[in-house]
């Protein structure tokens, strides 16, 4: 497992993600100590100082409390009211909310909407966001009897799940998804324990992987390459870094179904000099995009033509309480041929086969791809392929195309040649 783990960070160290504004975000945190335990608020305004962000926070997080205390605690409506904030975030007790559907009606969900009323008494724009946390490692022993269900950790973090996104539904919130996050990451690295002794508490890298899915749900920005790691291998920062990002970007429209909090995001494909954009945004209510070369479209999904250049493309989603902006410099060289295709990157996908008018594209292990094109020997896309598994097998016409993979963030790209016979 330790050349596992070295092998992530030597991956991961490549990806750069968008180019986003510096933002400033203020957060309340309400919960307990699955919050205030290793300082993880100060673990998260640090890791956003080192990635150029600012997190202003409070915290009310007293030992075992539960949504019903919070709302009657003193220091907890004081602080909600105390100033304008961003973000709340609200983390109930660790085993209520995975107790069962008819418990949890009564002794969780009118808690929760007592304090979402609140916040947004204070300020109508706050946007809640509902932390899920994890199932206890070997389930819940002690209610075990009472509902089989929680027995084990898959049945607890599964009943913790459901009811944390019905949280997000009913109080027209967001959720960061840090129960998925650990149960991704006990999957794939079981050796690279996140509890203390307890099976409850988080270790420190824990605390770290809840600190990088809270950046990645607040900021929209990916942790991947993070200088500030807490103490931790290089190696192990890069694997909680990549299941943090990766659980919040690979279903943000889920977590971020019910609420107001704008994500700006899009997609490009470049064909010769023409550039269609697609958005991918989640909740605006408006939309600008800023083509870098003076032109402007406030338009969804949009086209534009360039001249050969770099341009940097900006993008900005706003809804009425909120403005995100996103940047990415895009590069237009007009290909007449396929060796000005294989001249932009030297980086070959190593295994590409033709046989019988059928190609199979094999993606290189490990690596992030997101699309994969085909081009014939004019330069001209013939195919665009949305990958959702590491082979794409498909039928072409006699001749030579050019294959080019690349990540969303369009930092992952490379080119290769195949012969159809």
């Amino acid at each position: 497992m330790v050349n596992s783990f070295r092998n992530y960070a030597i991956l991961f160290a490549l990806l750069i993600s968008f180019k986003s504004l510096a933002t400033t975000r203020r957060i309340l945190f309400i919960g307990d100590s699955y919050i205030f335990m290793n300082n993880m608020p100060l673990m998260l305004q640090t890791m956003a100082d080192s990635l150029g962000d600012t997190l202003i926070y409070a915290a009310s997080d007293p030992g075992g409390f539960d949504f019903e205390e919070h709302s009657t605690y003193a220091p907890t409506i004081a602080a909600i009211f105390s100033q304008k904030w961003d973000v709340v975030v609200l983390q109930d007790q660790s085993e209520e909310p995975a107790f069962p559907p008819s418990q949890v009606d009564t002794q969780v969900y009118p808690y929760a909407r007592r304090l979402d009323s609140m916040i947004h008494v204070n300020d109508s724009c706050t946007q809640t966001m509902f932390l899920m946390t994890w199932g206890h490692a070997d389930g819940d022993p002690a209610n075990c009897p009472f509902y089989p269900v929680i027995c084990t950790y898959d049945g607890m973090q599964e009943r913790l799940r459901e009811s944390y996104l019905q949280m997000a539904t009913d109080n027209h919130a967001v959720v960061a998804p840090v129960g998925v996050a650990w149960k991704q990451v006990r999957d794939s690295f079981p050796s690279l324990w996140l509890y203390q002794s307890d099976s409850t508490h988080p270790l420190v890298t824990g605390s770290y992987l809840e600190a990088g899915l809270l950046y990645a749900s607040i900021f929209h920005k990916k942790t991947l390459n993070c200088t500030y790691t807490d103490g931790l291998t290089d190696s192990i920062a890069a694997i909680l870094q990549h299941f943090a990002d990766k659980t919040v970007f690979d279903s943000l429209s889920q977590w971020q179904e019910y609420g107001h909090y704008p994500y700006a995001g899009f997609t490009y494909t470049i064909t010769g000099s023409s550039v269609a954009f697609s958005d991918t945004s989640s909740v605006p209510a408006h939309y600008n995009w800023s083509f870098g070369d003076g032109a402007n479209d406030t338009g969804i999904n949009v086209d534009h033509t360039y001249s050969n250049g770099n341009y940097l493309v900006t993008h900005t989603a706003t809804t009425n309480c909120f403005t995100e902006v996103i940047k990415d410099s895009i590069n237009i060289a007009t290909a007449t041929g396929v060796n000005e295709l294989i001249a932009q990157n030297i980086n070959l996908i190593k295994t590409i086969s033709g046989e019988n008018g059928a190609i199979t594209f094999i993606l290189p292990a490990g690596n992030i791809y997101d699309f994969l094109e085909v081009y014939d020997a004019g330069g001209k896309c013939v195919r665009k392929y949305t990958l959702t598994n590491s082979e794409v097998k498909d039928n072409f016409v006699p001749g030579l195309y050019i294959y080019h993979a690349f990540s969303m963030d369009k930092k992952f790209s490379y080119y290769n040649k195949a012969v159809v016979y």
